[in-house]
């Protein structure tokens, strides 16, 4: 059992498992996946190769599972949790949760890591490199864009968004706008919440000012 710091300065103990995905998840963003060796993270955990291995069978193995803690399990939507919220505010609901995967980017490693969603989009494409995980991205991104579509049409459906709009475009629209503000400020060093924030609240509220009825929130 190690320990480790939280963000209010206490001491808690964490499993040595836990404690291995979140240093390799840390050096992978650092260094990318085929830069870093076991021996790093023996190092980064202060673990030795027998407390590596005993929770894993090879870096590969530490990979898949880091991804599905970090990535695929933060990506995961729970739609009940949609249930109920207009339009406007479940759109921001989606974009926060790629804002908060890019913020647990920057918080990781012992002095948090500089540039976060540049790192996090080169560790994604080295990746892709394994075929099971590039289905799995590809599976992920299209759960995505359907709930987005679902959205869209409920909004024209219960009048929040003008009618005679195409749901397949705005919903194009929107994928696109988040992704596309998310890549343009990739080169952003640090405090990306705050600037993801600011750039949703500056281009979304325009965008709503086009698509949706003003009447309605």
């Amino acid at each position: 059992m190690n320990k480790t710091i939280d963000q209010e300065g206490v001491e808690k103990k964490i499993p040595n498992k836990e404690l291995i995905l979140r240093k390799a998840y840390g050096l992978f963003l650092k260094k990318g996946f085929q830069s870093v060796s076991i021996k790093d993270i023996m190092e980064a955990s202060n673990l030795s190769k027998g407390g590596i291995y005993h929770h894993f069978e090879n870096k590969e193995g530490i990979l898949f599972e880091v991804l599905d803690r970090y990535f695929f399990t933060a990506l995961s939507i729970d739609k009940s949790g949609f249930i109920g919220l207009p339009f406007k505010e479940r759109i921001e609901k989606i974009y926060r949760l790629g804002v908060s995967l890019f913020a647990m980017v920057e918080s990781m490693g012992k002095n948090g890591i500089k540039y976060p969603i540049q790192r996090l989009f080169h560790f994604q494409l080295e990746c892709e490199n394994f075929p099971e995980i590039r289905k799995q991205f590809r599976e992920t991104s299209i759960a995505y864009s359907r709930l987005v579509e679902d959205i869209v049409f409920e909004g024209i459906q219960n009048g929040e968004i003008k009618k005679e709009l195409d749901p397949e475009t705005i919903s194009c629209q929107i994928i696109g706008m988040i992704e596309g503000i998310a890549v343009h400020n990739s080169t952003v060093k640090q405090d990306v919440e705050t600037m993801l924030t600011e750039k949703y609240d500056k281009v979304f509220n325009c965008y709503f000012s086009f698509i949706c009825h003003h009447s309605k929130s």
